[in-house]
């Protein structure tokens, strides 16, 4: 099955086939700095250092099949795009764990159309050493990858992966 890494600058996101036909991206972030807009250097510093209310976010595509269109799933913009092949079942996995902590979320998701994205919160708090790269390693590590980082690494390189 094919997935996207999506690689917007300092911070990342997933995209996985929906069974229906389409996309589905997700991102983990700060609150405040993703869903509320307060992007501010003491809300960055804030959430660098001090655990901070986080969020998952869920984009819903069912107008992009594949690597055409991604541009359309995140208006942030993209700097790179891994593609990868995953397991099927470890992907549709890991999209029902992520679907389901939205159904089971407490309270209604927050639309940010800056993203394109519903957001609920996650329970870990967002910080240095929980931050959204890493968040994305541990999915990909769900997954079958082998992910090799460091907590202040910005930069993904894919070792080996078919070129598309």
């Amino acid at each position: 099955m094919e997935i996207y890494l999506l690689d917007h600058g300092p911070h990342s996101s997933l995209a996985l086939p929906r069974q229906s036909g389409g996309m589905v991206r997700y991102k983990y972030c700060d609150w405040r700095w993703c869903v509320q807009g307060r992007r501010h250097p003491l809300s960055g510093t804030a959430a660098l250092f001090w655990p901070t209310a986080s969020g998952l976010g869920r984009g819903q595509h069912p107008d992009v099949d594949g690597r055409e269109g991604l541009e359309k799933l995140a208006p942030e913009g993209i700097s790179r795009v891994h593609p990868l092949k995953a397991d099927a079942e470890k992907a549709m996995a890991l999209k029902q764990r992520l679907d389901s902590h939205f159904e089971e979320a407490d309270e209604e998701p927050t639309y940010n159309t800056e993203f394109a994205m519903a957001f609920v919160s996650y329970p870990s708090g967002y910080w240095l050493a929980h931050q959204s790269n890493l968040i994305i390693a541990q999915w990909l590590r769900e997954m079958g990858f082998e992910v090799q980082s460091l907590p202040l690494s910005f930069a993904w390189r894919i070792v080996s992966t078919d070129e598309y």
